[in-house]
């Protein structure tokens, strides 16, 4: 899964709403601005920048970019779509040492929901 042009996309449901965006949206603005930045070199590297900068959860076929900005720890899921896109579904603020499974849950549903109606 080597790819010099990554792409970002945003996961939206089926009634047009946008998880990740409503994260975002929530956050200081510095916050979202170190996201969107971690973001963009997501872009650059793909999944294989690896950690401590990417986890992946290989059963569920999810991976989690970790954003530290100051004190506050931030979790975005994403998967690979059509072998070049990246598709962000959603964010929290990371409050434990693990990475909670109703988290990683609800990125396997946001998955299996765009597949179902995007197609692989």
């Amino acid at each position: 899964m080597d790819n010099l042009n990554w792409e970002t996309k945003i996961y939206e449901t089926e009634d047009g709403a946008s998880p990740i965006e409503e994260f975002l949206d929530a956050l200081p603005a510095k916050d979202t601005e170190k996201i969107l930045r971690d973001i963009q070199l997501l872009q650059r590297f793909g999944p294989r920048w690896g950690h401590p900068h990417i986890d992946y959860f290989k059963h569920e076929k999810i991976y989690e970019l970790r954003v530290k900005h100051s004190s506050n720890i931030y979790r975005i899921f994403f998967f690979t779509w059509k072998e070049t896109i990246l598709l962000l579904t959603h964010g929290f603020t990371k409050k434990s040492q693990k990475t909670p499974k109703a988290e990683i849950q609800r990125a396997v549903r946001s998955r299996k929901d765009w597949i179902n109606r995007k197609g692989e």
